[in-house]
């Protein structure tokens, strides 16, 4: 099972446990997200999604998986409806980040309400460096979190940022040692068990409807990406290098 999903005094634990590919995003894995994300819409409570694997959260989307899609499969929008799912969730959630957050996972991170990462988690969407955009919602989603100016230059240059830096821009709520994840975690649920539900609920659903808008210009140029002969080297170049250190 590479997704599990357990219910304990209010709070949902949706646990990613795909450790032999660093919990990276495929369409089996997606799916059983948003599956994950349906059952958990049926016990009201706080979401917190997490890695089985200490030192791991979601390494990016699955690059063998992603060099073979194709334009179809792009128009799709599964991450995209994934990720916004995962946004509209109806209480709180927070990503548990305890290593890389890169393209799809960051995407992943950013979907979530909160954000608590260790000094070892890493962020980044590096996609432009294989000849694609992060056309899961990074695109706004991001500006939206750090601004305009910073994203634009995380998003143009595919630039990586360790956990300070992270801090520093506005993309992680708490910060601590990985020792100290789980007393960091637990407080900040502490902190929102003080809150009503139902007020959340609708706190959230009305800080979220001005920017709701129609995403399928990500998804078509993400399209297009896919269709060129450069991303195809780029991917296959990643996939030639990863098999050179396995």
């Amino acid at each position: 099972m590479i997704v599990r999903l357990d219910h304990d005094n209010g709070v949902n634990t949706l646990t990613l446990d795909r450790p032999a590919k660093r919990n990276a995003l495929n369409v089996e894995m997606s799916e059983a997200i948003s599956g994950a994300l349906d059952q958990a819409r049926e016990q009201p409570g706080i979401l917190v999604v997490r890695s089985s694997t200490p030192g791991t959260f979601v390494a990016g989307a699955d690059i063998a998986d992603l060099a073979q899609r194709t334009r179809a499969e792009a128009l799709s929008r599964l991450n995209q409806q994934l990720f916004l799912k995962l946004e509209e969730f109806p209480w709180p959630s927070v990503a548990v980040v305890d290593g890389p957050a890169l393209g799809g996972g960051c995407e992943l991170a950013l979907a979530c309400d909160f954000r608590v990462g260790s000094s070892r988690s890493l962020w980044g969407l590096p996609e432009v460096r294989l000849g694609i955009i992060p056309s899961a919602g990074g695109l706004w989603r991001l500006p939206r979190l750090i601004g305009w100016a910073a994203a634009t230059e995380l998003i143009y240059t595919g630039r990586r940022v360790g956990a300070d830096e992270a801090r520093q821009l506005g993309l992680l709520h708490r910060l601590c040692e990985p020792a100290e994840l789980e007393g960091t975690m637990d407080g900040l649920l502490g902190e929102l068990r003080k809150a009503s539900l139902t007020a959340v609920r609708y706190a959230k659903e009305a800080m979220k409807a001005p920017h709701d808008r129609n995403r399928v210009g990500d998804a078509a140029l993400q399209a297009l990406c896919f269709e060129s002969e450069d991303a195809r080297q780029r991917l296959g170049a990643f996939l030639a290098r990863s098999k050179g250190t396995s």
